[in-house]
């Protein structure tokens, strides 16, 4: 049999809004329903608990201390109530991603992509992984990262390209000299697209700084250990980065998103298109070389 003092939560809904707005006609109006019903509701809740929860009177509506607990447990059991239901609905997305990207992109607005994600999709954890364009490749192929964001060279058919981007040259150089290289170890894209750029140009060159981290080698550069090749966007979050002069320009590269599979399903594909919709806001303003 029913216990007749279960909660109601159309009940406990009517007196959050009687207790939001100590008004029982404007709670009835954002609840959609008429005062008579509100005022029923909330003299079934203070029965069903035996407490008055509520003080009346024909100018206000005051809280009792009973009343002020209520608030608290109401939106308790409401909030209790909506993860199970959400839980078990088949169309709310829910899951766990590991992404994939590259450091250059941690410099970017997309962190705040990330955090519209999540305010679409709240049930979608996402972990994340920083590393070089080739690294992560290797990862998406051995299922140890189910998206990537990251760096491709132009021709590469793989991944759908969601913006193309030109590389700069940042550091000092005198030209007339070898030009010391700041550089990611091999098999790094920037640094097989600076070094294929300078060979072909004839200008000699040596290994001058190495390291994985994107921040490493800002610093070198700032540091005048040399020069090295990095997207363009990052002129503007750092100003503080020299343009080298008198260099030819590299090839560009396209920034991507790619997955395991060539078709993307379920939290994998809503961030993929999150990223992809909402591209334009990692670089504020355009990069592209004109042509």
């Amino acid at each position: 049999m029913e216990d007749a003092r279960d909660l109601d939560p159309q009940q406990l809904r009517s007196f959050l809004a009687v207790a939001e707005t100590l008004h029982f006609t404007s709670a009835a109006r954002r609840l959609g329903i008429v005062q008579s019903t509100v005022s029923q509701h909330v003299s079934r809740l203070e029965q069903a608990v035996n407490r008055t929860l509520l003080v009346r009177s024909t100018k206000q509506v005051t809280l009792t201390q009973d009343g002020h607990m209520m608030i608290a447990l109401a939106r308790d059991i409401l909030s209790a109530q909506d993860r199970a239901l959400t839980w078990f609905d088949r169309s709310v997305i829910r899951g766990y991603i590991r992404l994939g990207i590259s450091e250059d992109l941690t410099m970017t607005r997309l962190p705040e992509i990330l955090g519209i994600f999540r305010e679409k999709y709240p049930k979608v954890d996402v972990h994340l992984r920083v590393g070089l364009s080739g690294s992560l490749q290797n990862d998406l192929d051995t299922g140890s990262v189910d998206l990537l964001c990251t760096k491709r060279r132009i021709g590469d058919a793989r991944g759908t390209t969601i913006w193309r981007e030109p590389l700069t040259w940042f550091g000092n150089w005198e030209p007339g000299t070898a030009l010391p290289l700041v550089v990611f170890p091999e098999p790094a894209i920037t640094r097989q697209l600076a070094l294929e750029c300078l060979n072909a140009a004839e200008i000699p060159w040596y290994v001058a700084f190495t390291s994985e981290n994107l921040t490493a080698l800002l610093a070198a550069v700032r540091a005048g250990y040399g020069v090295t090749a990095q997207s363009s966007f990052l002129r503007q979050y750092d100003r503080s980065l020299p343009v080298t002069e008198n260099l030819p320009e590299t090839a560009d590269v396209d920034f991507i998103v790619i997955g395991k599979t060539e078709a993307l399903e379920g939290p994998v594909k809503a961030l993929a298109d999150t990223i992809a919709a909402h591209s334009r806001q990692i670089t504020p303003r355009a990069t592209r070389r004109k042509n």
